[in-house]
């Protein structure tokens, strides 16, 4: 019945806007089952064309966000002094809704993707490098979507440029931003 439990509990995920667009009043926003899947299908494509551990880097992209069932969604922002919730407190509420969530799931399972979390959250592999990237690419993936019917989105790819490391996903980034750019 965990497993169940656990199925429930995340599927709210699908109902959970992203803060970020509620913010800017973007109509009909992606929700974060919407970003996590197509992080995920990035994750396995850009992991393969590295030679990275695709598996690994799908789960990853898939867990990286489950514990906003409990936290929520809580927005970055480009500078420190404009988070609405500390750093380290977003990562504190972060880690407890995962542990809660986890709770119902049998322990070695629950052990993976709290590890699959962490290691992602700290950049701790190649793989959470790429896919921490690939996290800032899609949102600008998604900027650059929204920035057919709406304006003032460049704080998201302001977002990327300070935070996109990896040269391949660098590449791509520019070239999103550039069409963006265009737009404007």
């Amino acid at each position: 019945m965990e497993l169940l439990d656990f199925a429930r509990k995340v599927r709210e995920l699908k109902e959970l806007k992203r803060t970020g667009w509620v913010q800017r009043n973007i109509e009909n926003p992606e929700s974060v089952a919407d970003h996590s899947f197509m992080l995920a299908i990035l994750a396995y494509v850009y992991s393969e064309k590295l030679g990275l551990d695709s598996e690994k880097a799908v789960k990853m992209a898939l867990v990286h966000d489950i514990c906003e069932v409990y936290s929520g969604d809580i927005a970055d922002r480009v500078r420190d002094e404009d988070q609405v919730v500390p750093d380290l407190q977003k990562r504190e509420l972060e880690r407890q809704g995962l542990k809660k969530l986890v709770s119902l799931l049998p322990e070695d399972l629950a052990k993976e993707i709290y590890e699959l979390w962490e290691e992602f959250e700290y950049r701790k592999s190649e793989e959470a490098k790429l896919v921490k990237d690939l996290d800032k690419l899609e949102m600008c993936l998604q900027a650059l979507e929204y920035s057919k019917k709406y304006k003032n989105l460049e704080e998201f790819f302001e977002d990327g440029k300070l935070h996109i490391k990896t040269p391949e996903i660098r590449k791509v980034f520019e070239r999103v931003y550039a069409e963006f750019l265009k737009r404007k």
